[in-house]
């Protein structure tokens, strides 16, 4: 559609497109006070571990997402995980989202990598179809049992159910190939 507004914005349009949808109303307060919780969430429990793992594998780590950088490097400090990424990449540079291509080759740009050697890590489908469709390789964080990956024909390289594994994982992926 090429309508870009800032990830923010769009959050919370999710926001009012929601409260309307299910008919219930907040406090313009309680609205800001919700999507501010955005800057605030904390990692996972298996998250530390596994990017302490993969550091000392020798991956080189960026985030990438969607969000603003600004509003990444915020989140990142605040679950304490930021010491572990080199950078961050927004798809806000480009003024488009995943699972654009075009945001997959802007962060194959800034991290310097090529596709095939380069691995997103995502929870979200869209995002992880995107990165393997753009030529990089990608890990599917199926934290759920119940969750389905979306059926578009296009599988991940992997998929783990935690990051304390991912780095044996992708080691053994690489070997592989």
């Amino acid at each position: 559609m090429q309508n870009y507004e800032n990830f923010a914005v769009c959050t919370g349009n999710a926001f009012d497109y929601t409260v309307s949808f299910f008919n219930v109303s907040f406090r313009q307060r309680d609205k800001e006070e919700i999507l501010a919780a955005y800057r605030t969430l904390p990692a996972f429990d298996d998250v530390e571990a596994g990017l302490d793992r993969a550091r000392k594998s020798g991956y080189r780590m960026f985030a990438f997402s969607n969000g603003s950088a600004d509003a990444v490097e915020t989140l990142l400090k605040n679950a304490c995980i930021r010491e572990y990424f080199i950078g961050v990449v927004s798809t806000d540079e480009m003024k488009s989202y995943k699972p654009n291509p075009g945001v997959y080759s802007h962060f194959l740009r800034r991290a310097g990598a090529m596709g095939s050697d380069a691995w997103l890590v995502s929870s979200n489908p869209f995002d992880v179809i995107g990165a393997v469709s753009s030529g990089m390789r990608a890990a599917w964080v199926k934290r759920s049992p119940d969750a389905l990956f979306d059926p578009w024909g296009i599988e991940p390289t992997i998929t783990v159910t935690s990051l304390s594994s991912l780095s044996e994982q992708v080691d053994h992926e690489c070997r592989k190939a």
